[in-house]
Parts: C-alpha cells; sequence; structure tokens
C-alpha cells in the first residue's frame, strides 16, 4: 500500500512510500518471535522492574531497530535465534537511551504517552535505564562472535560520547555541520548500522558481505535523524506524539537552523542567539520557525536527508536482490518521507 503526503513546509508532495507493515512482511513471523525473546528480557525479581516493563512495552514504537536487525538477517536466509538476541540487544539499547534522554531533557511525553519520568521519577527513571543496558550488555557477552562484541560495545560507547557532545554545545549557535553530524553519528547512526552489520552477520557468516550492511545502516540512521530533526520544526504534534520545537527549547541547534543561521545577517543571527538565552515562549518558537525557513533551512536538511538516503541504497547494490532487500530499500524511502 502506497501512502502520500504533502510537505507541511509548502515544498510540494515529497512522493510515495511504502507502509510499515508491507515492509516488514518477510520478517512479521521473526518480529513476533522477537517481541516474546525481547519481552523475557526485562523478567526480574523486583517489582518496580516489571511494572516499568509493562509500560515500556505497552508504549512500545515502531521497532524500526529491531526491524532492520531481522531483514539484514533475512537477506542471506532464516533468522536464527543469534539474530533474535541481537535484534533484542539493540533495542535494550535504544529504550535506555531513551529512558535517559527523557530524564536530561526533563520530558513529560514520550510517543504519545507520559515518559517513565513523568511517572516514577528521575530517580527510578536512571536506574531503570542502567537496568536495560545491563541486561543488554550481559547478552553481548554471551555471544560467542569477538569482533562483534566488540562492536555493540563500541557503539554503546559512542552514544555516551554524542549525548556529551550535544550537551556541551547547548544553545550554541556556533556549532558547525561536521559537528552536528558528528553528533548524530554517534548518538543515532551508530546503533543502527551495529545492529544491521551484526544482523547480516548471523546469518552470512561473512564479515565483508556483513560490512557492507553497516555502512548501509550508517547512512540510513544520519539520514532518519535528521529527518527527525525536520519533523521538530514541521512535524504535527499529535502525529509524532510529542511537542514540536523540544530540541530548539532544550538548546539543542540541528541541522535546519545550523544552515539557516550560516546564511542569515549576523544581526539576525544575533536575535536568535537572544530568544535561545531568553525566556521561551510561542512566538520565539513562531520566529524561528519562520526564520529557518526564510534561510532554506529545512528545505536544505530534506536535500541532506535526500542524499544519505541514495548513499545508504547504493550501498545494497552488490547484495543480491530478495524480498528482505527491497524491504531494505523501502525502510530508507520510509525513513525520509514519514511524518512521525
Amino acid at each position: 500500500m502506497l501512502q502520500y503526503r504533502y510537505d507541511v513546509a509548502n515544498i510540494g508532495i515529497r512522493g510515495a512510500y511504502m507502509d510499515m507493515g508491507t515492509i516488514i512482511a518477510p520478517i512479521q513471523e521473526d518480529l513476533e518471535r522477537f517481541e516474546h525473546v525481547f519481552k523475557e528480557m526485562f523478567q526480574s525479581n523486583v517489582e518496580v522492574i516489571d511494572q516499568i516493563a509493562d509500560h515500556l512495552i505497552r508504549t512500545k514504537g515502531k521497532r524500526l531497530r529491531p526491524a532492520l536487525v531481522l531483514l539484514s538477517a533475512s537477506v542471506y536466509g532464516k533468522s536464527c535465534f543469534d539474530s533474535l538476541r541481537t535484534a533484542a540487544i539493540i533495542e535494550l539499547i535504544h529504550t535506555a537511551t531513551l529512558v535517559h534522554d527523557d530524564v536530561v531533557d526533563e520530558a513529560a511525553v514520550r510517543r504519545g504517552e507520559p515518559s517513565l519520568n513523568s511517572i516514577w521519577d528521575n530517580h527510578i527513571s536512571v536506574l531503570m535505564g542502567d537496568f536495560l543496558l545491563s541486561k543488554a550488555l550481559s547478552l553481548i557477552v554471551s555471544m560467542d562472535v569477538p569482533d562483534m562484541m566488540l562492536k555493540i560495545s563500541k557503539c554503546t560507547e559512542r552514544l555516551s560520547e554524542g549525548e556529551l557532545l550535544q550537551a556541551t554545545r547547548g544553545f550554541d549557535v556556533d556549532i558547525s555541520q561536521d559537528e552536528y553530524y558528528q553528533i548524530i553519528s554517534y548518538k543515532t547512526a551508530s546503533l543502527v548500522a551495529s545492529g544491521c552489520e551484526v544482523g547480516a552477520f548471523m546469518t552470512s557468516k561473512s564479515r565483508d558481505e556483513a560490512s557492507h550492511f553497516g555502512l548501509y545502516g550508517e547512512a540510513l540512521g544520519m539520514a532518519f535523524q535528521i529527518t527527525d530533526d525536520i519533523l521538530d520544526y514541521v512535524g504535527d504534534e499529535g502525529t509524532i506524539g510529542k511537542p514540536t520545537g523540544n530540541d530548539v527549547r532544550e538548546g539543542t541547534v540541528t541541522l535546519p537552523l545550523i544552515h539557516a543561521l550560516q546564511d542569515a545577517p549576523s544581526s539576525e543571527t544575533e536575535q536568535v542567539q537572544h530568544l535561545l538565552d531568553g525566556d521561551w515562549n510561542d512566538d520565539s518558537w513562531k520566529h524561528i520557525i519562520e526564520f529557518t525557513q526564510a534561510y532554506g533551512g529545512i528545505k536544505y536538511a530534506k536535500d541532506k536527508a535526500q542524499e544519505f538516503a541514495e548513499t545508504a541504497k547504493s550501498h545494497l547494490d552488490s547484495v543480491d536482490d530478495s524480498p528482505a532487500k527491497q524491504s531494505l530499500i523501502h525502510m530508507v524511502d520510509y525513513a525520509i518521507d514519514r511524518d512521525r
């Protein structure tokens, strides 16, 4: 089923993308098995962990990362238990980062539902995030492939580095595009890349073949995060499940604003810095949206997301055709054309 959507920045129709149900069709049974494996990961004798686990599972996201792991594995044959375990590791790490992010950002909403920290407080949320990371590390050391174990472990390290880099550049209008790309590579793309590469290796048993999927995942992760940052400006709050303008309110200057600031005269750049440093209100946000659009920030970011998307697809050129490969290609289109 193809869906069309109109671009809210008045740039016209972005195009058609395949809906997620069709994309994951080749691995539907594997994803159902994954849900059982993932739920088992939360088992604990501590009552509050069970309560929080129920909340996290009930408010689950689109499961894009596990789907990418399982699709990458399915290119070379039927997914095995190691593929499911890899998918669970990647989703545990991702969930832990979201829990920690909501504490850092003081976010009250996640996926249209109350965030963990708004229900259980910051202290419990931080500890739950630590528990999820500990579970992921326990699974990593149970893998009998040292270099793949190291790949996921290094990815977890990069996630933390990316968060710290972003935190140190808060409210800074002088952040460069290179710094922005480094941040999103570390905090978003590295996890997608690791999942795709390790997933492919679990069935191909070829490090050379798997490396193509790592490069695919890196470029896809970059395109995905840039699109997320665009949606923070032009998305519909009811659709994306959180208020727009969150990034700017928290001082995170992303690609649309970075480009606009580079093209704008210094007088207007100073005014944006004043807005970022001052008391936030709806007029501040309206001004920044208008400023970003006026100096081409939204369009520029969309063009960059498209470039990364084409790069991601190119890394699959040498891979034999299959339903799973086609789904990976459609996943790229979904990543940049989605509205949430």
